[in-house]
């Protein structure tokens, strides 16, 4: 490999080695965590972690909708995953981990813990606050994103240290009437079969407009750090994005808002001083249903 040849064409815009001494815990290696880690290995991110499920293994319907092709047919994702990444960038250090992030907090906040970046590409409510939680309590910025039903547009919303978590997040767009209309459940794409969520797949190039969203994010994220850098801040904490025209939410195909969600003092996972990590566990079930949003996400 020659470092130099490789980055020749983005350097410019890009310094690769300021992303050398990043890692980036990426949550999830989907249609659209899979993408996430592709682009930010083309940053030039030194060490990813990628986690996933037990048994998570490349389906044949997975692949018209996931960068991995027939050649990773049944292999397991993360392994696959890997290898395509160090396809790319071998001087990348690519680990896995294969866990249940709501069952294994204490590994998963281990990780975490070594991260720099917290990138969420899971589909269901359970995982998202549980990892809001972790990154909460250990000051790492997260990155979460979500694909709408159908594709029609999705979300991407950034947490960073001191500011409104996911939870708070969840719960203003709940109160804002922005998705009032919309499907009430969230729908957990870890199980497709399910009759009473079943939701309306979306395109390839749907999920890889939010999930390409998401991978800018955490560009920006990296750079912000950098004293002379020309990118700019990030203009806001949520992202919304349509794909096509949805009455009441996109008015126009690639329509797109960045909204400032306020932190809620209320919170009881960023806003309350005084709740320990047992007292959260508690609470658990009252933060998803009061930061549940009247929108049908897919993964």
């Amino acid at each position: 490999m020659n470092r130099e040849e490789l980055f020749k064409r983005t350097r410019a815009r890009l310094n690769p080695d300021a992303a050398r001494d990043e890692h980036f815990l990426i949550i999830g290696a989907g249609s659209g965590g899979a993408r996430v880690a592709e682009e930010t290995t083309r940053f030039g991110v030194g060490n990813i972690t990628l986690v996933d499920r037990r048994g998570e293994n490349l389906e044949e319907h997975n692949i018209i909708r996931h960068p991995l092709g027939y050649s990773s047919l049944g292999r397991r994702k993360v392994d696959a995953l890997r290898e395509r990444l160090l396809d790319i960038n071998p001087e990348c250090n690519v680990d896995i981990a294969e866990m249940d992030v709501v069952k294994e907090k204490g590994p998963l906040a281990g990780l975490i813990r070594q991260s720099t970046q917290v990138h969420l590409c899971t589909d269901n409510e359970a995982s998202k606050h549980v990892v809001n939680e972790l990154t909460v309590q250990a000051g790492v910025p997260l990155v979460f994103a979500g694909v709408f039903d159908g594709g029609c547009g999705g979300e991407v919303g950034r947490v960073m240290p001191g500011t409104a978590c996911y939870a708070c997040i969840a719960g203003f767009l709940n109160r804002s009437g922005r998705f009032d209309g919309q499907e009430t459940e969230t729908f957990d794409y870890s199980n497709p079969d399910n009759e009473q969520f079943r939701s309306t797949a979306a395109l390839n190039v749907d999920i890889a407009q939010i999930a390409l969203i998401q991978a800018r994010v955490a560009l920006l994220t990296m750079m912000e750090k950098s004293a002379d850098s020309d990118y700019g801040p990030l203009a806001g904490n949520y992202i919304l994005f349509g794909n096509r025209p949805v009455e009441g939410i996109f008015p126009h195909m690639l329509y797109s808002e960045t909204w400032e969600v306020p932190k809620n003092a209320n919170c009881l996972v960023c806003g309350s001083a005084g709740l320990n990590e047992s007292d959260v566990d508690a609470l658990f079930e009252d933060i998803i249903n009061e930061a549940k949003c009247e929108r049908l996400i897919v993964g």
